[in-house]
């Protein structure tokens, strides 16, 4: 697995109070550095002996956010020898931790985004691209498993099983947001009915 950096403690600090106003539900792009600094505890000057402007700041700290959870992720699937089970433990995650879910909705509204946060965050990646644990890296991990255990046909190509994996729970982060939705179905019907339609799409009906 890739090694993980050691962030100087102020530095921690920022991306933990990027971290709280996500969960509070504050677009990224209202977020100004006072409100970092002053959530973190130190000087607004301090942040910029780390980073040129606000927009380092967010993208940095929601990369660093992501590569925890993609890292945790991965070291839990380890545990986990069967592709549906380890779908069943992400969807699982996503239920319970809600601050992560939060962080991973910014983070991939933000790979699309034209504005300055989400061309630093573009930026970033590409820089970091082998420093950093991606959501890709969880899926690189979960396909290698479903193809040496069988529960993916070898036929079906890395990068269309990938893209039906993340369409699979981007849709399932959609669903458990809207309560008008969840009303109609339970969450461990809906796991189902994932895992389910999955296995038909990957080649096992």
């Amino acid at each position: 697995m890739k090694v993980e950096k050691i962030l100087f403690p102020k530095v921690k600090a920022l991306y933990e109070a990027v971290e709280e106003l996500i969960f509070e539900n504050i677009d990224v792009k209202e977020i100004k550095v006072s409100d970092i600094t002053s959530r973190a505890g130190i000087g607004k000057g301090t942040a910029y002996e780390y980073f040129k402007n606000k927009e380092e700041i967010i993208s940095s700290a929601l990369l660093y956010q992501i590569d925890l959870i993609c890292r945790q992720m991965i070291k839990n699937l380890e545990e986990l020898n069967d592709f549906f089970q380890a779908m069943e433990f992400i969807l699982c995650s996503i239920d319970r931790e809600i601050k992560k879910r939060d962080c991973l909705i910014q983070f991939v509204h933000l790979l699309s985004d034209n504005g300055l946060i989400g061309k630093t965050l573009q930026k970033k990646i590409k820089e970091t691209n082998q420093e950093v644990c991606m959501p890709r890296d969880v899926l690189s991990h979960m396909l290698q498993v479903g193809v040496a255990n069988g529960d993916i046909s070898r036929g079906i190509s890395a990068s269309y099983a990938s893209m039906a994996i993340a369409a699979k729970v981007i849709a399932y982060i959609i669903y458990i947001s809207d309560e008008n939705w969840e009303s109609e179905c339970s969450r461990e019907e809906m796991h189902r009915m994932i895992c389910d339609g999955l296995r038909r799409e990957l080649g096992h009906a």
